[in-house]
């Protein structure tokens, strides 16, 4: 029988220390967007407190939003990379001005990293322990 603690109750320490989400050639470690990772709800409630008329009138420029989001993004759900590199196959240094140039120019991956940073099921505490004893890396997607 499945509990509501089975389903809901999630890893605070990997919320905000983060997993590693494997995409084959590169790995990319994210924290969760929430939960545990204060962080992030403060660091985006402050850089949209200026817009708040704007977001309860549904005014906000979508592109001031998404530019908002990338670097809070880059501030506290990134938490570091390996093996990205550019178009050409060039490695990239993770660097806040990287993680915000490559969000920008590849919205596709930002969209799938929101999309896992915000799954309870990647931070379940109950899911995590089933994982131990495997790899502490999860796929992309899962």
């Amino acid at each position: 029988m499945t509990s509501p603690y089975d389903l809901f109750k999630t890893d605070p320490g990997i919320e905000t220390e983060g997993l590693t989400l494997d995409y084959g050639d590169f790995q990319i470690r994210i924290a969760r967007a929430g939960g545990a990772n204060r962080g992030f709800v403060r660091a985006l409630e402050a850089r949209l407190k200026p817009y708040r008329r704007q977001l309860q009138t549904e005014t906000l420029d979508e592109q001031v939003a998404e530019r908002i989001l990338r670097e809070v993004y880059a501030d506290h759900v990134i938490l570091g990379w390996q093996g990205v590199s550019d178009a050409a196959g060039k490695p990239i240094a993770f660097t806040r001005d990287n993680v915000l140039e490559l969000l920008s120019d590849l919205p596709e991956l930002f969209r799938d990293l929101q999309d896992q940073a915000g799954r309870i099921a990647l931070f379940r505490a109950k899911e995590l322990e089933d994982a131990k004893g495997n790899s502490a890396t999860r796929s992309a997607g899962s």
